[in-house]
């Protein structure tokens, strides 16, 4: 069976170049104030290595570069060892000791809630995942699982014991040039989880506006997404941040996204690591789904959004 059908593992090749994978694992501690993001990865290009990025709701932010020969994998489900460290949709273990920095601890992630997927449509982009020579690649490892253990990141405590957790991932060339995503789980007055991922793609010369996100609450997964007939009936930038509303046959999601301080982190351009970009996890993130006849069936605001605006917003109307 082809790797494409499962996207959570490891799609490339270590002899690839122009290439790129990283898995986004998001940690919420306890008293839901605290988020720290991990994201190993290749990077296949002039200056192939793997490495591992970290951010955290302080804006605390590390790139820790390793040899290629240190990235290990396996081929029938998500687990990469990079170093020391492992990580994979069971838990973290951390163990890295540098003069700048040092990374130590262990978590477990428990009742792991995997995107409902098939072999026509394995994840979040449906069958677009089969198709050849796209920019960039997405996957959902899990909308929402639960996080237990301690971690260490230079000197700094992190403790989880009914933590909250998330996983997604992407692979490819390069990020696209222009794009929003914004993630949140839970929510004030809910356990939701919803991502939400718009960016310019190219195909075949041209480009056009990308749309995939999903709503989980109430044990219903609600998709989004361009391939399935969502458009963006709105998209307006201003100084607090975005508002979105896009339209389907059956409901409108309006999103109103305001960003919190943002760490930065380094994205990929043709395979490497060197474009610079910011994302916040203590942004302001209020989703509002209605259906056709105008009913409100879910909204919630979350304060603990993970949330990223880059490029020229405005080429995505």
């Amino acid at each position: 069976m082809s790797r494409l059908s499962n996207p959570p593992v490891f799609q490339g090749s270590l002899k690839k170049r122009s290439y790129f994978e990283g898995w986004y694992i998001k940690c919420l501690s306890d008293d839901l104030l605290t988020s720290v993001a991990f994201i190993p990865g290749i990077s296949l290009g002039k200056d192939s290595h793997a490495f591992i990025q970290i951010n955290t709701s302080e804006q605390a932010t590390e790139y820790i570069k390793f040899p290629l020969e240190d990235f290990h994998y396996e081929t029938d489900h998500f687990a990469v060892a990079i170093g020391g460290s492992y990580f994979s949709d069971r838990g973290v273990h951390l163990d890295l000791k540098r003069p700048d920095i040092s990374l130590h601890g262990d978590l477990i992630f428990e009742n792991i809630h995997p995107f409902p997927s098939h072999f026509l449509a394995p994840g979040i982009m449906g069958a677009f995942t089969y198709i050849p020579f796209m920019e960039c690649y997405h996957g959902v490892v899990s909308m929402r699982h639960k996080v237990r253990g301690v971690l260490t990141i230079n000197g700094a405590e992190y403790g989880f014991e009914n933590g909250i957790g998330y996983i997604e991932k992407d692979w490819g060339r390069s990020f696209p040039e222009s794009w929003i995503w914004m993630q949140a789980n839970p929510f004030q007055d809910s356990d939701a989880s919803f991502m939400l991922s718009v960016a310019k793609i190219p195909w075949m010369g041209m480009h056009f506006t990308g749309v995939i996100g999903f709503l989980n609450y109430d044990n219903e997964v609600h998709r989004f997404a361009t391939y399935l007939g969502d458009q963006i009936a709105q998209l307006d930038q201003h100084d607090r941040g975005v508002d979105v509303l896009i339209k389907n046959k059956k409901h409108q999601l309006r999103l109103h996204a305001e960003p919190g301080e943002g760490g930065g982190l380094i994205a990929p351009v043709n395979g490497e690591m060197t474009r610079s970009m910011k994302e916040s996890l203590n942004s302001t993130l209020h989703v509002e789904l209605k259906d056709k006849k105008g009913k409100i069936l879910f909204s919630d605001t979350s304060h603990i959004a993970g949330l990223e605006i880059s490029g020229e917003i405005l080429t995505l109307k």
